[in-house]
């Protein structure tokens, strides 16, 4: 067929402003959908077969998208650096509005469906309704490194801050959250030495860098921090070595880097069994992506239809994450005399079909609400007497709509798409 041949043309060959090839890109859109589905399949075995079913390396998942996310961010982070100017507010903007734009919605909507139609507990010990728990999801806070702390010297606190019952795996959400807000404060006020506003940086440090500590001291999730700083390394050696120089043109060095990541991670798993949460387990599946990775880049071909059917399938799947669980639970409490394999299939069907509506309606316009964001929250944090950026609407004429949208994407980091995911 025409439309799954491999594709030579130019379009084919040019690179997206961070220098990635088409099949690059399409090689991080399927780890992010395959990565999503996963998370999925994980808590398919959490409410319908009450966590007793499982398979190996469960929460391979989880890691593929930290490493993903410390890839990408650190290239974004990187790229911003370069260029003159202050950037922290405007890269904050981008991911506070990138992560809450769907997320506040669903969030809402999860709260009002299980005051009306769940009623069962998914949630663990603490706050995971009403009010005061509604409001700590919103500012991110739950199992917050002080609420863990406090358990460990057992000390009970009402107030401990839980996900929203059935939003429960979006314990993830906050930890990369709070690590964007690290990194950025890293790069931009650390190293660029950006004219940003001292009680912010100490404000926002202060909430931050514990959550960074706890995760690297094997907090929540494993070390997800450590592994996010892993995909971060790859992320950097991507922009140091750049497209032109002659490692990231050497397909050689790209297949030894992956046959040596592949022989090591064989080797690991005969010897201790896959635990992917494992953190040198993780640094030999981040050896194989960067090899995988560094070898597409070099690619001047690309399959259009799987290409154009995993930025499809990876276009959504944020809300898919946002939504499956809550999906998942209400099939499973209306569909007790179904045969369990179609009652499965069912959600696994709506949990898209949901997800879909969700992106259509708020996700996809994380954009606008960024473009809304950046004068905010630089005239917030930047001190006095630097200049704001003010946000502008354009509506260009339609021979050069085109390359203003791409214009845009690019400012706005198209590929930077949250990698957020459930508890495995």
């Amino acid at each position: 067929m025409e439309s799954a041949s491999p594709v030579t043309a130019d379009g084919a060959k040019k690179r997206d402003s961070r220098g990635t090839s088409a099949s690059a890109t399409a090689f991080l859109d399927l780890l992010r959908f395959t990565a999503a589905n996963l998370v999925l399949l994980s808590h398919i075995f959490v409410v319908f077969f009450d966590n007793k079913m499982t398979y190996k390396g469960r929460g391979v998942a989880v890691i593929i998208l930290f490493v993903l996310s410390g890839f990408l961010i650190t290239r974004s982070l990187m790229y911003r650096a370069r260029k003159p100017g202050d950037h922290m507010p405007s890269f904050l903007a981008d991911r506070v509005a990138r992560i809450m734009t769907p997320f506040v919605p669903v969030l809402f909507m999860i709260a009002l469906l299980n005051a009306t139609v769940i009623h069962t507990n998914w949630s663990l010990e603490g706050l995971s309704t009403g009010f005061f728990a509604l409001l700590g999801n919103l500012f991110l806070l739950f199992d917050y490194p002080v609420f863990q702390l406090l358990d460990i010297a057992n000390v009970d606190v009402w107030w401990r801050i839980r996900p929203y019952n059935t939003a429960e795996p979006f314990w993830t959400v906050a930890i990369e959250f709070w690590i964007y807000i690290a990194m950025s404060l890293l790069f931009f006020c650390a190293i660029k030495r950006e004219g940003i506003r001292a009680g912010w940086v100490v404000l926002l440090a202060l909430v931050s860098v514990p959550v960074i500590v706890w995760n690297a001291a094997d907090g929540a999730g494993k070390a997800l921090s450590l592994t996010w700083l892993v995909g971060g390394m790859a992320g950097f050696l991507v922009v140091f070595m750049g497209t032109d120089s002659a490692a990231a043109r050497s397909k050689l060095l790209a297949w030894i880097i992956v046959a040596l990541g592949t022989a090591s991670l064989g080797a690991r798993i005969v010897k201790h069994g896959f635990d992917p949460y494992d953190l040198q387990t993780n640094f030999l599946m981040t050896v194989i992506f960067f090899g995988i990775f560094l070898r597409l880049n070099q690619a001047t071909t690309v399959w259009k239809l799987p290409a154009a059917l995993t930025k499809f399938g990876a276009s959504y799947s944020y809300s898919l994450y946002l939504v499956h669980n809550t999906v998942l639970v209400i099939v499973f409490e209306n569909t007790h005399r179904w045969p369990k394999p179609l009652a499965i299939g069912f959600g696994v069907v709506l949990a898209h079909l949901v997800a879909l509506a969700v992106y259509h309606s708020f996700e996809k316009h994380h954009r606008a609400v960024g473009t809304f964001l950046r004068p905010i929250f630089a005239r917030a944090l930047l001190r006095s007497g630097a200049p704001v950026p003010q946000a502008q609407v354009v509506v260009p004429a339609a021979p050069v709509a085109a390359a203003v949208v791409l214009d845009a994407k690019a400012e706005l980091g198209e590929i930077e798409a949250p990698v957020v995911q459930g508890r495995a």
